[in-house]
C-alpha cells in the first residue's frame, strides 16, 4: 500500500502500449500495460471490469473510475477492524473495503463512498452513524477548475434544495436551471435538447433523466475472470452511483476551455452525472471527478465557503404575495424587478398545460371578473427562446378535430390548444413548437378561493388521460404591476411568470419564466 502525503492528488495517466479496435466476447483481455499501485487485488478487479477496455482503446466511452489508481490509506471508520478501513482514491470515486473478512466474490465486497452526500452536506462520515461537521464544498462539480462564474454550480449549490419527491415530472422535458448561489429557475432554451425524466426511483422518490437512465443501463465489453464479455457495466444500476438525491438541473459552464457550454447535472449518493450535448458520442454522459474533489476537500482544505456577493436590494411593496407565488417572488430578485409589486390577492383559475418539443402552451381560464377580463380563455404559447404570445381560445366544444397521427411517443394537442396549434399559421405555432411530448394536464379552478377547502375537481369534457387531471385543488393567478404569475396546479407544481418588457398589459406580455413550486404548507 502506497500512501502519499500531498494534499493534491497526482494521478498518473495511463498510455496503453496496444490499442485494440474490437474484442470478441469470451476472448482474453487486450495485452496492454495495466496501471500499478492498486492497494488490493479486489480494487484492481473492479477497475479492470469497466475501465481496462477503455484504457486499451477497445471501446470509446468514458471511465467509470479513472485511468489509474491514486492515494491509498487506512481511513478512520468506526465499524472497521481497529476503527479503520482500507480505501483508495480514483479520479471519479473512492473504493473501500469495509469488511476484509467478507466474501471476496460478493459484488459489494468493494464499495464506493457516499461522497456526494458528504460534499453537499459538509458532514464527513467516519462511521455508519458518525460524522464530523466541516463545510459544504464550494468546488465546481461539472466544469473546469478555473471557472468561477456566477452560473457555475458547486456541490454547495445543492445544499439548500428542498427535496421535491414523486412522479410529478415523469416524461416531462427538463429545463430547470441552477447557478453558483444555488438559485434554481427555468430556461426554455434547454427544451431543444429534448431530455425528459424517464425513470422513477422509488427508494429516494426522485426521477432520472432518460440520458442518464440509458447510461446507467449501458451494456458493453467488460472483463470478468480474465475474459471479455458483453454485460451491463453496472449491476445493479446504482452500484457505482447510488440513488439520485436531487432533480437534474442545467447550467452553462466552461468545459475544456470552452465557455458557455451547456451541461445537465444530477447528483447521486456516490457520484455526479453530467450530460454535455455538444460532446462526442460515447462521452456525452460522464461521471464527474468526485474522487479528486473529495480528496482535496478532506485533506487539502479545498472548497471553503466564500463571502456571498452583495445582493440587489429587494423591491419594497405595501402587500406581498403568499404561498408559492410569494416564495418565487421572494427567492428570485430578477422576478421582483420583472413583475413589480402585487395587485390584489391571488384568485382561482383553471389552467391547462402541455409540453411540446420546443416549448409549451398554457391556457388560463380566468373565473374572476377583474377589469373586464373575467371568464376569458387565454392561451399563451411559450416558445423556447423565452418569448410568448397570447391568443384567445376560439374552440367550441364539439367542433370536429382532424385525425393527425403523431410520430411514436409524441402527441397531437386537442381542443383549444389543438386548434391554435393547427391554425396559428401567422405565429408559426406548430412549426415553432413541434409535436406535443405529453398529454395536457388540467388544474380546475378551486372555489372558494385559497385558502379554504379545495373540492375534488373533475376533468374537462373529453380530457384525456384522466390520471393527469388534477385530483384536488386547481390553478391560480396573481396579478402584479408589470405582469402576472400562474400556478399550474399540484400535478405539475410549476409557477409561470408572464410579463411585458414594455409595461403591463395582459394582451401584450412577451416574456416568460417558469419555476418549480417549492412552497409547502406548514
Amino acid at each position: 500500500m502506497k500512501i502519499r502525503q500531498s494534499a493534491k492528488m497526482a494521478l498518473a495517466i495511463l498510455t496503453p502500449l496496444v490499442l485494440v479496435s474490437s474484442t470478441l466476447a469470451g476472448a482474453s483481455p487486450p495485452a496492454v500495460t495495466q496501471p500499478s499501485g492498486f492497494a488490493d487485488d479486489a480494487f484492481k478487479n473492479v477497475w479492470m471490469r469497466t475501465d481496462l477496455p477503455v484504457s486499451s482503446g477497445t471501446v470509446k466511452r468514458s471511465y467509470y473510475w479513472g485511468p489509474a489508481p491514486g492515494v491509498a490509506m487506512m481511513e478512520e471508520y468506526a465499524e472497521g477492524p481497529g476503527g479503520k478501513r482500507l480505501v483508495q482514491y480514483f479520479d471519479k470515486s473512492r473504493m473501500e473495503i469495509n469488511n476484509p473478512s467478507g466474501t471476496k466474490s460478493d459484488p459489494f465486497y468493494v464499495t464506493n463512498g457516499l461522497l456526494t452526500v458528504e460534499l453537499i452536506s459538509g458532514r464527513m462520515q467516519v462511521g455508519n452513524d458518525s460524522f464530523i461537521t466541516r463545510y459544504p464544498a464550494e468546488i465546481d462539480l461539472a466544469s473546469d477548475t478555473d471557472d468561477k462564474s456566477a452560473g457555475t454550480p458547486t456541490y454547495a449549490s445543492f445544499r439548500n434544495l428542498p427535496a421535491i419527491r414523486g412522479t410529478y415530472n415523469l416524461n416531462q422535458l427538463i429545463f430547470s436551471t441552477i447557478n453558483r448561489a444555488g438559485v434554481t429557475g427555468s430556461d426554455p432554451r434547454y427544451c431543444r435538447y429534448n431530455v425528459k425524466y424517464s425513470y422513477y426511483e422509488d427508494t429516494t422518490r426522485i426521477t432520472i433523466p432518460d440520458v442518464f437512465w440509458r447510461f446507467l443501463n449501458t451494456v458493453g465489453p467488460v472483463i470478468v475472470n480474465g475474459k471479455v464479455l458483453n454485460a451491463s457495466l453496472s449491476t445493479p444500476y446504482y452500484y457505482a452511483t447510488g440513488f439520485p438525491i436531487a432533480d437534474a438541473y442545467w447550467a452553462s459552464v466552461k468545459i475544456a476551455g470552452v465557455s458557455n457550454t451547456d451541461v445537465l447535472i444530477q447528483p447521486y449518493e456516490r457520484r455526479v452525472l453530467t450530460y454535455v450535448p455538444s460532446a462526442p458520442a460515447g462521452f456525452q454522459v460522464q461521471m464527474g471527478n468526485i474522487g479528486r474533489h473529495y480528496y482535496d476537500w478532506r485533506y487539502g482544505g479545498e472548497g471553503k465557503p466564500t463571502p456571498p456577493p452583495t445582493p440587489s436590494p429587494p423591491i419594497r411593496c405595501n402587500t406581498l404575495p403568499i404561498r408559492g407565488f410569494g416564495k418565487v417572488w421572494a427567492d428570485h430578485i430578477e422576478t421582483q424587478y420583472a413583475l413589480g409589486c402585487p395587485n390584489n390577492g391571488e384568485r382561482p383559475a383553471t389552467v391547462i398545460q402541455q409540453f411540446f418539443e420546443r416549448g409549451q402552451m398554457i391556457e388560463v381560464v380566468d373565473t374572476y371578473n377583474y377589469y373586464g377580463y373575467g371568464g376569458r380563455r387565454s392561451i399563451y404559447v411559450l416558445f423556447d427562446d423565452n418569448t410568448t404570445q397570447r391568443f384567445d381560445d376560439t374552440y367550441v366544444e364539439g367542433d370536429p378535430e382532424p385525425a393527425i397521427v403523431p410520430p411514436s411517443g409524441l402527441y397531437v394537442p386537442k381542443r383549444g390548444l389543438g386548434k391554435l396549434w393547427r391554425e396559428g399559421t401567422g405565429a408559426r405555432v406548430r412549426e415553432r413548437l413541434g409535436w406535443a411530448t405529453a398529454p395536457e394536464t388540467v388544474a380546475q379552478a378551486a372555489i372558494p378561493p385559497f385558502p379554504g377547502p379545495v373540492p375534488t375537481s373533475t376533468p374537462r369534457p373529453g380530457s384525456t388521460p384522466t390520471p393527469t387531471v388534477n385530483p384536488a385543488g386547481g390553478g391560480a393567478i396573481q396579478d402584479f404591476e408589470k405582469g402576472f404569475m400562474v400556478y399550474a396546479g399540484p400535478v405539475l407544481r410549476k409557477i409561470y411568470v408572464l410579463y411585458g418588457t414594455r409595461g403591463y398589459n395582459p394582451d401584450l406580455v412577451n416574456k416568460w419564466l417558469v419555476y418549480d413550486d417549492l412552497f409547502r404548507e406548514p
